[in-house]
């Protein structure tokens, strides 16, 4: 007795019907006649009576159909235990990604490290609000693939360099300066610079307000978001520098590159906390090594 004739015998047996039976199993009635005909023939039971109009089940079809039918969910409740065992000890790592960068880099280390760990579940987030680095520290995430200054100087993160990223400056398509095919700082002097209030928009790596100041470029902090800033780029409040990949588009913005700014190093960062460097975490830096060369 196998597994298909018993699942066929219990499909009958509720429905009291072989067409029934073989539509709610997505198969064929031949098929399902053929299944309880060898179950039976393998028991040496009668389990159905039959006629061109009415199947009803015998006796000993009955009472196999009232065991079976609980051993059968108890079956799927232990399978179900089992499965959720397997996914508890399953590792895993969480990685969490900018959306402005270029993602080739990772999606070839994604599919060499899913073909030489194949155990392994990768899942991806999407960046938010929260500072990388305590989402990395706390071990909510495992890896972020995102720019350089996310590591900082914090000597409990590393980092492995896998692309650049160069600033662009974003403004709406009506504006004065989405006419050039380039711009430097100098071009920005009297422009009003809008900054959300997110960890990228707090990396001064780029330019101090010092700076800024002395150019005549005023920033403005008042955006709680990404995406509302964007929103007020594009509704022409002004304008915004962001290092992205050179194929990133954004809906209603023209982005020009900014010269005379060195581009930004992206790649992972990971916490070097405890045995996790020799873990699966180690494991998919060194694939994205291997992969890149780096």
């Amino acid at each position: 007795m196998n597994s298909t004739q018993v699942t066929c015998f219990l499909e009958v047996a509720k429905s009291l019907s072989f067409v029934k039976a073989a539509k709610a199993l997505y198969t064929t009635q031949p098929v399902i006649s053929y299944q309880i005909k060898s179950l039976e023939s393998e028991l040496k039971l009668q389990l159905f009576t039959r006629d061109n109009r009415n199947v009803a089940l015998t006796e000993a079809g009955e009472y196999l159909y009232i065991h079976l039918e609980s051993l059968s969910q108890k079956l799927e409740e232990i399978i179900g235990v089992a499965r959720e065992m397997q996914r508890e000890a399953q590792p895993a790592v969480r990685i969490l990604v900018r959306r402005l960068v270029d993602y080739s880099c990772l999606t070839r280390t994604l599919k060499v490290f899913s073909d030489n760990y194949p155990l392994v579940q990768v899942d991806i987030l999407t960046h938010n609000e929260h500072r990388t680095r305590d989402l990395l520290l706390s071990d909510e995430i495992q890896l972020a693939f995102g720019y350089r200054y996310e590591a900082g100087q914090n000597p409990r993160l590393g980092f492995l360099p896998l692309d650049q990223a160069c600033y662009y400056v974003l403004v709406n398509r009506e504006h004065r300066l989405s006419a050039y095919k380039y711009l430097t700082f100098e071009d920005l002097s009297g422009e009003k610079l809008i900054l959300a209030d997110t960890e990228l928009q707090k990396n001064r790596d780029l330019i101090s307000l010092k700076e800024l100041k002395k150019l005549n470029i005023e920033a403005c902090h008042q955006y709680s978001s990404f995406d509302s800033m964007l929103l007020a780029v594009e509704a022409g409040i002004g304008i915004t520098v962001l290092p992205c990949g050179k194929a990133k588009k954004f809906s209603g913005l023209m982005k020009i590159p900014l010269k005379n700014v060195p581009p930004i190093e992206l790649g992972l960062v990971w916490a070097r906390a405890g045995g996790q460097e020799g873990s699966v975490i180690r494991q998919f830096v060194d694939t994205a090594a291997q992969c890149h060369g780096a």
